[in-house]
């Protein structure tokens, strides 16, 4: 578990070099600690790195690994790297879904001034202003969608299928799916990672 600091920091290193390969076998030796050592804090740590080696490779797991790296810092009370990883989602999102992209950086940059990483708040901030933000706020999920829906849509926050999330809220496969087509439509939402983003833009982790 020593090992992870230095992990992380090759990661960040071979990304930076173009050197993905390498990348992703650091971000795999992380993942292996976190394995057997069962510590929320690594698994977070080896979804971040993953999810930044497929964003940089174009990967669309980028989404769903960075925003399970979201979900894990926040789980064990890691504010400063929930923020970064939320920058790094918001990134990932430029490409499909720029509107989200836009309320997930602003959420990281309120985050990051916060805790004092002005330069990563800068980062989330300039990515704000590429995508043309105006400072509007999205609309809520509480105003939008009964209280079963908000229920499914934390759970498509943490990545459940239709029959996973049947199967934690007692329902039938048919009745979630049902549900999930209601949250898409009520949101404009298009994809499932689209509806994970937007869970943890505003309903965040518990």
């Amino acid at each position: 578990m020593l090992a992870v600091p230095f992990l992380e920091q090759l990661v960040d290193a071979r990304i930076a070099e173009g050197r993905l390969g390498d990348a992703r076998v650091a971000a795999d030796a992380i993942a292996t600690i976190a394995g057997p050592s069962g510590r929320e804090r690594i698994a977070a740590a080896a979804a971040f790195a993953h999810g930044r080696v497929a964003q940089a490779s174009g990967d669309a797991a980028a989404v769903s690994e960075l925003q399970r790296a979201v979900n894990g810092f926040a789980a064990v009370g890691h504010r400063l790297e929930v923020a970064r990883s939320r920058l790094a989602l918001a990134q990932a999102l430029v490409a499909d879904s720029p509107e989200i992209a836009v309320d997930v950086a602003r959420q990281a940059r309120n985050e990051l001034e916060a805790l004092g990483d002005s330069r990563e708040a800068d980062i989330a901030a300039a990515l704000m202003r590429s995508l043309g933000a105006k400072g509007r706020a999205g609309r809520r999920a509480a105003g939008l969608l009964t209280q079963r829906e908000i229920e499914v849509l934390r759970l498509l926050g943490e990545g459940l299928t239709n029959a996973q999330i049947a199967a934690r809220l007692f329902i039938s496969p048919k009745t979630a799916e049902h549900h999930v087509s209601r949250i898409f439509a009520k949101l404009g939402l298009t994809k499932r990672s689209e509806a994970a983003a937007y869970a943890v833009r505003h309903l965040g982790a518990e």
